[in-house]
């Protein structure tokens, strides 16, 4: 693990506080809705202004109904209308990570037609890209991570990389999240963390499901230790999780 950062679940105001109190970086998720910034003229100087200290930055772009795989050329186009509009603002917020959504429906399309069509739009998108900027695709509803790590691993550029959702893993996958990280290994380079009870996602605070986190945590540090970890726990239990990240050796406050 590099670093920690705190997911805001599009609550700045929440989060930003807390991101200072204890040194860590931020996921800022409020641009996950493309309408946002256009009913809100102050999205921009506000999230800016809430951030302006804070280190480490993460985006989450636009994921609602999008498909870098689909085999409709119109569906592809307006998901990449709406991968640059996340590139667009984590250019504003001066942002290193960016995280999409891989948009995999099981049963939807053909394996070796989803990769193909895949392959071909993320290195049609990524070409021309600040390299300084790492985009991570994430999983959702994704039984295993095979065609995941086959669309990155075949790419294979060095801003391309996994995120790995381990409540998305835990509830929606047919092997255990600790699979998922070995299967996976260094092409995860940013971890999504909360927990459930393998039902629903329910993004529960870490502890509070049967996610079997240690298990999960001492697998990423061996499988993959260049990832940045956040927390996406909502803002009222980021402390709760912090603090359980830190009674089982796994982050030490500095503050």
């Amino acid at each position: 693990m590099l670093e920690i950062l705190l997911c805001d679940a599009a609550q700045p105001e929440k989060t930003a506080p807390i991101c200072k109190a204890y040194g860590l970086g931020v996921e800022i998720q409020s641009f996950s809705n493309p309408d946002y910034p256009l009913n809100n003229s102050q999205a921009v100087p506000e999230h800016q202004e809430h951030y302006r200290t804070v280190g480490v930055r993460a985006l989450h772009g636009p994921f609602g109904d999008l498909s870098p795989g689909s085999c409709d050329r119109l569906i592809r186009e307006v998901t990449r209308e709406r991968f640059e509009f996340a590139y667009t603002y984590a250019k504003l917020f001066k942002v290193s990570h960016i995280i999409l959504h891989h948009g995999y429906v099981p049963g939807t399309n053909t394996y070796r037609g989803w990769l193909n069509r895949s392959l071909e739009f993320w290195n049609s998108f990524l070409s021309g890209k600040d390299e300084d900027i790492c985009f991570y695709v994430e999983n959702l509803l994704e039984p295993d991570p095979k065609l995941l790590a086959d669309v990155v691993g075949q790419v294979n550029k060095p801003n391309l990389k996994v995120c790995l959702d381990i409540g998305h893993a835990h509830c929606h996958g047919r092997i255990s999240v600790e699979e998922w990280v070995q299967e996976l290994g260094d092409l995860i380079g940013y971890v999504h963390l909360h927990d459930n009870y393998g039902d629903a996602d329910e993004h529960l605070s870490l502890g509070e499901g049967n996610i079997p986190l240690d298990e999960v945590c001492y697998a990423l540090e061996k499988n993959s230790p260049k990832a940045l970890w956040a927390l996406e726990v909502g803002p009222d239990q980021l402390k709760d999780s912090l603090f359980w990240l830190e009674t089982h050796g796994y982050w030490w406050c500095s503050s």
